[in-house]
C-alpha cells in the first residue's frame, strides 16, 4: 500500500518552516520509507506551489506563478511539464522500489475547489496511491489577517481586497471542499503556540502524521529554524509604501521584474536594520473585532466539527457591542487606515532618507 500526504497549508501557518525543514529527497532514504515530493521542478525551494499550475489557469494562480506565466508563457509551460514528468518519475521509478509513503506540501492547495479535488485524487490514485492523508492548519482569522496583510503590502499599495467589512478567511467553505473529496482523511489543526507539539509547526506536523499513520516511521524533518519568513516593522512597511507609491504599478500585482526589484530593496532594508528600531506590525482594534465577528460563525463549525479552538486576535480578547458602519474604510483604502499606529518617527525619518536615493526600474 503506497500512501500520500498532503499538508494543504492555509497560507501564513508556517508552511515555509515545514518546507524548510522536510526538504525533498532524490532517491528514498535507506532508513526511512518516505519519499518527500518536490514543490516545483528547479531543484531550489522557491518559487514554490508548482502543483497548483497542473490544476489552474494561469489568471487564477498565486502571484508568482502568475507572474512567470506573464513574463515568459512558453518557458512557463515547459516548467510545468518538467514538474508533472518529475512526479511521475518519483511515484513510478523506472528502477528500483515504489516509495511506501510519500509527502507533498503546497499551502497553494488551500483553495482548490471541489472538483479540483477530486481531479488530484483521480490523478495520483492512477498513479498508484492507495491511500490519503490531508493535513490543515488554521488560525485566528485576525492573526491571519494581519500576516496577509503584511506579506501584501511588501509588494503592493492596493488593499482593495483586505476591506475588513468584505474579507473573508473562508475557513469552512476551503475545508469543506477538501472534506467532501477524503472525508476522515482531513485532519484540521490550530497555528497557536500554545497548542502546537513542542509550539513548533514541523514538530506538531510530524507527531500528526505519526498519529494518523501509526504503521510508518517517523516523517524526516531537518533542525528547525527559528524564523523562515521574517517579520517587519510598521515604519519600514509605511516607507516602502510611500516609496513604492512614486513608481506606480502598470497593475494591481505588478510585473515579475518590479516584485524582484521591491525584494531586493527589502533585502536592503533588513541589513540597516537595527536592534530596538521600528514597532511590531499591529491592527486597528475596530478591525480586528470586525473581522473576527465575521468568522464567528466558521470559528463555531470548526469547534464543532474538528475540536479546534481558535481564540481571538493578538490583542482583543472580546467582541464589539456595535460593529462599526461599511463606510468606515472608504475607498481608496491604505495601509495606515488597517493598523494601531505608535511610529518611532526618528527610524521611520532614516528609511524615508534611505529610500529616496532609490528607484524602482520600469515594468
Amino acid at each position: 500500500m503506497t500512501t500520500l500526504v498532503l499538508h494543504i497549508g492555509s497560507p501564513k501557518t508556517g508552511s515555509s518552516a515545514i518546507q524548510a525543514a522536510i526538504k525533498p529527497s532524490r532517491l528514498r532514504a535507506r532508513s526511512s520509507d518516505w519519499c518527500v515530493l518536490p514543490t516545483n521542478p528547479y531543484r531550489k525551494p522557491e518559487p514554490a506551489g508548482c502543483i497548483a499550475a497542473l490544476y489552474e489557469p494561469p489568471e487564477e494562480l498565486p502571484r508568482v506563478w502568475a507572474q512567470l506565466h506573464q513574463a515568459d508563457p512558453r518557458r512557463f509551460a515547459r516548467d510545468v511539464a518538467r514538474y508533472r514528468a518529475l512526479l511521475h518519475r518519483r511515484l513510478q521509478p523506472r528502477w528500483g522500489t515504489r516509495p511506501d509513503a510519500l509527502f507533498l506540501s503546497s499551502e497553494y492547495l488551500w483553495t482548490f475547489r471541489v472538483e479540483l479535488i477530486e481531479q488530484l485524487r483521480r490523478d495520483w490514485s492512477d498513479l498508484g496511491i492507495d491511500r490519503f492523508q490531508v493535513i490543515a492548519y488554521v488560525r485566528s482569522p485576525s492573526s491571519f489577517f494581519r500576516s496577509a496583510l503584511q506579506q501584501h503590502a511588501r509588494l503592493s499599495t492596493s488593499f482593495r481586497r483586505f476591506r475588513p467589512h468584505r474579507w473573508r478567511y473562508r475557513i469552512r467553505q476551503r475545508l469543506e471542499a477538501w472534506q467532501q473529496v477524503f472525508g476522515d482523511a482531513l485532519v484540521v489543526r490550530p497555528f497557536d503556540r500554545s497548542q502546537l507539539h513542542q509550539g513548533c509547526v514541523v514538530r506538531d506536523l510530524q507527531e500528526t502524521v505519526q498519529r494518523a499513520l501509526p504503521d510508518h516511521s517517523c516523517l524526516p524533518a531537518a533542525s528547525v529554524q527559528a524564523a523562515v519568513n521574517e517579520s517587519v516593522s510598521a515604519e519600514e512597511l509605511l516607507a516602502m509604501q510611500e516609496w513604492m507609491r512614486r513608481f506606480p504599478a502598470q497593475s494591481a500585482d505588478g510585473s515579475l521584474r518590479r516584485s524582484k526589484a521591491l525584494w531586493r530593496q527589502w533585502q536592503r532594508l533588513k541589513r540597516r536594520h537595527r536592534d530596538g528600531c521600528g514597532t511590531a506590525v499591529t491592527l486597528d482594534p475596530t478591525v480586528e473585532q470586525v473581522i473576527q465577528a465575521r468568522h464567528q460563525a466558521d470559528l463555531d463549525w470548526l469547534a464543532s466539527s474538528f475540536a479546534v479552538h481558535l481564540g481571538g486576535s493578538d490583542s482583543v480578547h472580546s467582541e464589539p457591542a456595535e460593529l462599526p458602519p461599511l463606510d468606515r474604510w472608504s475607498e481608496p483604502i491604505a495601509l495606515k487606515d488597517l493598523l494601531d499606529l505608535h511610529l518611532d518617527e526618528p527610524w521611520l525619518e532614516t528609511l524615508r532618507a534611505e529610500l529616496a536615493r532609490r528607484s524602482l526600474p520600469r515594468e
